[in-house]
């Protein structure tokens, strides 16, 4: 039988497993409080199991409201769930793994998911929603909007301002005091010495525009 409020992942992808497995790794108090129940999907691995635990879509679902979790990369995606879970009356959880560093006065929004040996430094807001992936940091005074994306190795230095849905490419890197637009997308590797605009794709080291529109 289900708890009175089980723990669920929306996703079953590769985010999504990879989330499991840093929840097995943590102390036994962070286990028994994110014991997956259920995967929650609206693609074709719905019916099946994930790693023996099954994969159903919202709507066949007939327990409580769950706590849950969105451990999709594509920040768009997130923001469209995360609507329609609240809208059920679903709660979002918040996960900081355990090798994760939170410093002084640091703000971590509800649905946000910070991996393992994150460095989430003194000052900083991090928003709702947002994926944190392994080995990411963030310097002091930064703020990181809902939705943000930060794949594996992402460093945001001091004074960073990230708008709405962001999303940074596994090590890329941004120069301190630096603003990148909401929705905007930073490639793989890429080093950000200018602002970047809102809805921008930037690449390369300086990163550069590659969808037409100006670095500031």
């Amino acid at each position: 039988m289900m708890a009175a409020s089980p723990f669920v992942i929306f996703g079953a992808g590769g985010i999504a497993r990879e989330l499991l497995g840093w929840i097995a790794c943590c102390s036994e108090a962070q286990r028994a409080r994110f014991r997956v129940e259920i995967f929650f999907s609206e693609w074709d691995d719905c019916g099946t199991r994930c790693h023996d635990i099954p994969v159903m879509r919202v709507d066949a679902y007939r327990g409580p409201a769950p706590r849950y979790l969105i451990a999709i990369a594509d920040p768009a995606e997130r923001k469209r769930i995360a609507a329609m879970l609240d809208g059920l009356g679903w709660m979002p959880e918040t996960f900081v793994h355990d090798t994760a560093v939170v410093g002084l006065n640091a703000a971590i929004g509800r649905g946000t998911i910070v991996f393992p040996y994150c460095r989430i430094a003194t000052d900083c807001r991090i928003g709702e929603h947002v994926i944190v992936n392994s080995g990411s940091g963030v310097a002091h005074d930064t703020d990181v909007g809902n939705f943000v994306t930060l794949l594996g190795a992402v460093s945001l230095n001091g004074h960073v301002v990230v708008g709405e849905g962001a999303l940074f490419g596994a090590g890329s890197m941004v120069y301190p005091k630096k603003k990148i637009g909401a929705w905007a997308r930073v490639g793989l590797g890429s080093v950000v010495l200018r602002n970047v605009q809102a809805n921008c794709t930037v690449f390369g080291n300086p990163a550069q525009v590659v969808d037409g529109r100006k670095v500031r």
